[in-house]
Formats: C-alpha cells, structure tokens, sequence
C-alpha cells in the first residue's frame, strides 16, 4: 500500500511540474503575441494619421462612407500615402513647406524604424513558438513514457489476493535428508544461504556473501561464508542432495570489466525445497533467470544485475527493469533499467552497454529512442572506460544538434573507488544541456 501511495504521488508530482512548464509556455507565447499585436497597432495608427494629415478631405469622405482609414491594410495606407506624396512633389502649387516636409521625412524615418523592430519581434515571436512547441512535444513524450512505467509498477503491485497454495507450500513429511541437513554442526551458515537466495533471488556469489555476512554479523572476507556456499554445491557424501549449483553458459574469464567474471549460482529442485521447509514459502524467481530472457548474453545480464545492486548501493530505487515503452511514432523503447532519483525523487532510464562491436545504423535509432522516452536526460552504464568513451561519442554523434544531457559511468571505475569530481557521484562523464 506504501509502494502505491509513492508511485501515485510521483505521478501527481509529475503531472503538476509539466502542468506548470507548459503553462509557462503558453503564457510567455501569449505575452508575445499581445506585444507584437501591440506593435503594429501602433505602426498601424501612424500610418492613419499620416494619411490623414496629407488629405484629410480624403478621410473625411472615407468617414462618411463608413468605411474609416483605421479599417485599410497596412499595403492600402502605405499606398495612398505614397501616391499623396508623389503628387505633391510633381505639383509645384502644392508645394509643402520646408518644415512640413521635414516632419513628415521624420515620421517616415520613424515609422520604418517601427516596422522593422516589428519585424524583427515576429521573427523572434515565431522563433520562440517553434521552439515552446518542441520543448512541449518532448514534454508531452516523456510524460506518455512515465505514465506506463507507473502503470505496470501500480499493476505489479495491485495483484490478486493469493491463495494459500501460491503464498506457502506445507511438506508433509519433510524429507529425510532436511533433517540430516539440520543436524550438521554448519546448517546455520548454510541455511542462512538458502534463506538468502530464497528471499532476495539473488545470483551472483559476491552479491550472496554479502548479504550472508549481513545476515549473520560477520565480515565478508570471514572464509567460513565461502564454505558454507562451497558445502551446499558439493556436500560432503550421499546423505544430503546438492542445493545450490552454478548455472552453465556463463564463462567466468575474461571480464571486460576487469578480473573474472563472478560465478552465477541459483538453488536447485531440492534448495528450493529446502527453502520452502524453513519458511513455508515458495522461492523468489533468481533474477538471473529472470533478466536473461530481455537481454542479448549472459555477460550483458550479469552487467545489469551489477549496474543495479550499485544503483540500489547509491540510494536509487529500481522501478523496473526492461519493460517496453510506446513512443509517439508507434516504436518501442525498451530501457535496461528504470529508478528513480534519491535526490529529485525523478523516474530516470539507464542503459546498460558493454565493450562490444555494434551496429551503428541501429545505434543511433538506440539513441533517438532513448532521448524521445527521456526528454533528453541519458544515463548509461558501462563496463569499462574504453566502452563508456566509444558510447559517449556515439550519443554526441546521434543526437548532434539536439539539447540532450548525458550522464555515464563505468563498472571498473567504481570497483576501484573512483568517483565523480564534479559532484561526488558515480557518474563520472556529466553534460548537461548545450555544454560541449
């Protein structure tokens, strides 16, 4: 219940900060207009009164017809005018006199200075309404791109009241080899794995010896939680099953991260009834079993289970991982993570790449996706240095001539303590806006 009531304060919160920016929009186009409005009237009524002044039977008899000079075009009054003036240099008896004429050079004067101030107040009016209705068409995607990662997180969250049958499963009778397993003189560090990896779904070793330590006060360097792990892939005889084993297909050397890549582990048919006799419940999904279905390689989903557990490290909360987005021209966007901001309580997609060859047609098209569903505020998490400079230049090239801000880390940095300079935060190459 807590969970709905934040996700729909974010979303009132969202709603209401894109109310009030595109209300400022509006109202600074509108304060434009009327000013250039403005201006013209004015350009306009000089115009009127220089007419006027030259034939005032003129207006006169416009008047009468009801038909008044404030009623002509602009291209109508500047013509008579013209005509007005051509005559009364061709006609030597109706000459003006000198200071006449110089008062009428000098509205001249001044009403072209006003038309091309006017001018220039359009020009700059249109230019400010193209760009209101970008930043509002963004806006507007973003917001669209944020109300469905809301709604299937209120989705999640509001299921159908499980039956007993899917909350617990009661064994009856537990099997022999669980009440072996309870009399050896290490079933609590042992149990505290299965506990750990039932109620979290972790997967990677380190991640699991961290939260053992954790759960039974103990230092994560202590030899005794590498045992007790070691001991369930491989008990000592034939008493007790195997409980937790290493998922094949993940090859261990060569992270390009630095050093190996950590051992995947998930429980067995029999941990996870092992679990199920210590708790009553059914195991939580490993979340490596999970996320390999939404990504290109093993290697690429342990990467992402690494960028999360650091974001999640550093205050963020994970909304959601690969869920699909529908942009405005009907593509899909699909980000590797969703979190929310510790600081600004903002929704925030990253994207999670490693140090290998792509395409760079699809690439870009990467790109443009990523800035619609963000309004142009990129997060992308790399592997290694090497990566998080080749993706940088990727974006720059993408989305050259765009207002974008883009904001990049990588795994091997923060394993050696590296931090921002700017800020402090894990994320060392920051450009906001149209720095270069």
């Amino acid at each position: 219940m807590a969970d709905l009531t934040l996700e729909e304060f974010q979303r009132n919160q969202s709603n209401r900060i894109s109310r009030e920016i595109i209300g400022q929009s509006e109202e600074h186009e509108q304060k434009m207009q009327a000013n250039a409005q403005k201006l013209w009237e004015n350009a306009h009524k000089h115009l009127v009164i220089l007419l006027r002044f030259l034939d005032q039977d003129y207006d006169e008899s416009c008047e009468k017809a009801t038909r008044p000079l404030e009623s002509f075009s602009d291209d109508d009054l500047a013509y008579l005018i013209h005509v007005r003036l051509r005559a009364l240099q061709g006609s030597p008896s109706k000459k003006i006199e000198p200071v006449e004429i110089n008062e009428i050079k000098q509205r001249l004067m001044e009403l072209n200075q006003k038309y091309s101030d006017l001018e220039q107040e359009l020009i700059a009016t249109q230019e400010s309404k193209k760009k209101l209705q970008a930043e509002k068409t963004a806006l507007e995607a973003h917001l669209a791109a944020l109300r469905q990662i809301q709604k299937d997180d209120i989705d999640r969250n509001i299921q159908p009241p499980k039956t007993d049958n899917d909350e617990s499963r009661d064994l009856t009778p537990v099997p022999d080899w669980v009440k072996t397993w309870q009399s050896t003189k290490n079933f609590e560090k042992t149990s505290a794995v299965i506990l750990v990896m039932g109620e979290m779904g972790i997967a990677l070793r380190p991640s699991i010896i961290k939260q053992m330590a954790n759960r039974l006060s103990l230092s994560v360097a202590n030899k005794n939680l590498d045992e007790a792990l070691n001991w369930l892939m491989a008990p000592e005889g034939n008493e007790l099953p195997i409980l937790v084993e290493q998922i094949s297909g993940v090859v261990e050397q060569g992270s390009s991260s630095g050093g190996n890549q950590p051992a995947v582990l998930h429980l067995t048919r029999e941990g996870q009834v092992a679990y199920q006799v210590l708790t009553g419940k059914i195991p939580k999904e490993n979340e490596f079993d999970t996320l390999i279905r939404h990504h290109s390689s093993p290697e690429h989903t342990i990467l992402n289970i690494q960028a999360g557990e650091i974001l999640v490290e550093e205050g963020y909360r994970i909304q959601g991982r690969a869920q699909a987005i529908n942009l405005s021209n009907g593509e899909t966007y699909i980000p590797d993570i969703v979190a929310v901001d510790p600081k600004t309580g903002e929704v925030i997609f990253v994207e999670v790449e490693r140090d290998v060859s792509k395409d760079q047609i699809s690439r870009k098209m990467k790109w443009m996706k990523f800035y619609e569903a963000s309004n142009g505020n990129l997060y992308v998490f790399c592997d290694n240095l090497n990566c998080q400079r080749a993706i940088q230049g990727e974006i720059n090239l993408a989305l050259s001539g765009l207002n974008y801000s883009s904001f990049l880390t990588n795994l091997h940095g923060l394993r050696n303590g590296k931090r921002a300079t700017k800020d402090g935060s894990i994320w060392f190459s920051q450009r906001k806006g149209n720095e270069k």
